[in-house]
């Protein structure tokens, strides 16, 4: 019989630089996700409960950080964690992620895109597991409300944004973001003004989805220069209501 080859690996297993608690950051091969496309798509996971668990307890500290948009909080968070993170978790706990290899990674990433912190902020990991994940790729997404956290290492924090955007929920603090010299990616209220130096997201609604994150790729961090122009979108979803009375707190 022909062996099955894994649909995922296990690419960190360690303490979570937010809060020290054990944690793993899973890559999965394929995704079905009709807005990212089909790009590698990775999971930051407690190592130790299950991510319904860790959310209803604010135990996903752990993997989020101090993000407003918690549920636990009273956030705004679009992640359908009984759905995406809990399989993966479900998975993880059958055995069906082996530990990465180089050849394993290669393999998987060569000449597609990926996506940092599917689920989880990307913060959360030793960021040379990144670099490693995405040196054979041909490009990544990735988003980090962490970009403030005082308590990260400043190193870190610095070699992240290189791949990743400033999360921002407002005008204030994309100006924040800039001037750190940091590309961000915010999100705005219905009938709310694109500012100088920002682009409609290509895969929103309001762009008539003309692109998939892995075919337009503009995501990818303050590598090539904090000059260059940052996405924005209208805020969407089943909790648009939440977020925008949060960001407005």
């Amino acid at each position: 019989m022909k062996e099955r080859k894994p649909t995922g690996y296990v690419i960190y297993r360690g303490p979570s630089l937010l809060d020290g608690s054990p944690i793993v950051a899973i890559a999965l091969v394929h995704s079905t996700n009709a807005k990212t496309g089909d790009m590698v798509q990775t999971y930051i996971l407690r190592a130790d409960e299950n991510p319904l668990q860790a959310m209803m307890a604010g135990r996903d500290a752990a993997i989020c950080g101090d993000c407003k948009h918690r549920p636990s909080t009273g956030g705004a968070c679009y992640v359908n964690v009984g759905q995406g993170p809990n399989a993966v978790y479900k998975a993880l706990e059958r055995g069906n992620y082996p530990d990465a290899t180089p050849e394993a990674v290669g393999l998987m990433v060569a000449g597609r895109m990926v996506r940092l912190g599917t689920y989880g902020d990307p913060a959360a990991v030793p960021v040379h597991v990144w670099q490693w994940l995405v040196a054979q790729a041909a490009g990544r997404t990735g988003y980090t409300h962490q970009w403030r956290n005082e308590a990260l290492a400043g190193e870190h924090v610095a070699h992240l944004m290189d791949l990743v955007m400033a999360s921002c929920d407002s005008e204030a603090e994309a100006d924040e973001a800039r001037a750190m010299g940091y590309r961000y990616f915010r999100v705005r209220a219905n009938g709310g003004a694109v500012a100088r130096g920002e682009f409609i997201c290509p895969a929103s609604n309001e762009a008539g989805k003309r692109k998939t994150c892995s075919t337009c790729g503009a995501c990818d961090g303050s590598e090539r220069g904090a000059l260059k122009a940052s996405p924005t979108i209208i805020v969407h979803g089943a909790k648009a209501r939440r977020f925008i009375a949060i960001a407005a707190a």
